[in-house]
């Protein structure tokens, strides 16, 4: 089986529209979007719709998956870290419940990310895949889990020109990349910029 953590950017939503136009896996697709909501980024707010809508979009395709979500609610905090960490310890709760002779966790990371001093710093010192491997143990069926994340983006080198050219552009449309604003795209934080460049690029 392969658990994909979604979150309704370009990034997921392309992984998730690849994996179940080529679903190959025996045990299926299984798709779950964590949110997290809090005070510091309105993100959330926008993600909780479309998450809902990209999935409807897929279920109109027929594309056979099988579709979770969960909650976390950090108001009046400062700070909440990376998402990624409260994402995998989900995965691995994802994991200890699904059936398979083998169960892989996807992240949508593509190779942007990693230009990003805080992603590679923690891809360098293999902060991720340490604290995965960890929850894996944990969980006593080391011989069915993955205990490697697995970065399909990153290992196919798909950035994000490559997505917006082969997806289809109605479902495309429906993903959200800002982390400041959720009426329109600020174009400032990294998200904006990053996706603005590349749509540029398919004008």
């Amino acid at each position: 089986m392969k658990i994909l953590m979604f979150s309704g950017g370009l990034d997921s939503t392309y992984l998730a529209w690849r994996l179940l136009n080529n679903n190959d896996d025996p045990d299926g697709v299984h798709i779950h979007y964590v949110s997290i909501r809090n005070d510091c980024e309105p993100l959330w707010k926008k993600e909780d719709i479309i998450t809902d809508q990209i999935i409807s979009y897929f279920k109109s395709h027929h594309f056979k998956f099988q579709y979770t979500k969960s909650k976390f609610e950090f108001f009046g905090q400062q700070s909440v870290g990376f998402d990624s960490d409260l994402i995998l310890v989900v995965a691995q709760k994802l994991c200890m419940n699904a059936y398979g002779k083998k169960i892989d966790v996807l992240f949508g990371w593509n190779p942007y990310d990693l230009t990003r001093r805080e992603i590679a710093l923690r891809s360098e010192n293999h902060i991720t895949q340490n604290i995965w491997k960890a929850l894996v143990e944990s969980t006593g069926k080391q011989h069915v889990i993955n205990n490697q994340l697995q970065f399909p983006l990153l290992d196919w080198n798909v950035t994000k020109d490559i997505m917006l050219k082969e997806m289809p552009k109605d479902l495309a449309s429906l993903t959200w990349s800002c982390r400041q604003r959720i009426d329109s795209p600020c174009g400032t934080c990294h998200s904006c910029i990053e996706r603005k460049y590349y749509e540029v690029l398919n004008i």
